[in-house]
């Protein structure tokens, strides 16, 4: 089930993020640039002052987040898209994304962007399955990070 996140879940929330991204980016990201925690809690709550988070709730438990970012020009940006390891691959990303989506919609937006490591080549593919396309990339000391990008359609059903 997903719902607009609180103050109350940042705990949980800093745990699917750090957890997850432990997980997907640690053998992929050289050990001198990997930074653990990804987030700390300082930071999420600057996030949450400028951005939307949702969760993805399995019997009480957050396993799922996902935060939209509004920007100027009726854009918008992906940001924390995570779910716990043990809860991939059960359309529970996939739902998040989506309803980040519909969420843009109702706000006006007409396109989404977000960046991803590029050697995570399960993470291009999952955005790419959604209908995000690469439209540049954004150079690292050990690699590099895609900007993927999808126009919205106001009328589209998911």
């Amino acid at each position: 089930m997903i719902e607009k996140a609180s103050l109350d879940d940042i705990e949980e929330i800093l745990f699917v993020i750090n957890t997850s991204n432990r997980e997907a980016y640690r053998d992929i990201i050289p050990r001198e640039h990997f930074k653990e925690p990804v987030v700390s809690a300082e930071e999420l709550l600057q996030d949450f002052g400028r951005m939307r988070f949702y969760v993805y709730r399995v019997e009480g438990r957050i396993v799922g987040v996902a935060a939209l970012q509004v920007e100027k020009g009726k854009l918008g940006r992906l940001r924390w898209v995570y779910v716990l390891p043990e809860y991939q691959r059960r359309g529970i990303g996939t739902s998040l994304v989506r309803h980040l989506e519909r969420e843009a919609r109702k706000l006006g937006l007409e396109k989404l962007w977000l960046t991803v490591v590029g050697g995570a080549r399960w993470a291009v593919n999952f955005y790419r399955k959604l209908g995000y396309e690469p439209t540049g990339r954004t150079e690292r000391h050990w690699s590099f990070d895609l900007i993927m990008e999808k126009k919205l359609k106001n009328r589209e059903k998911l």
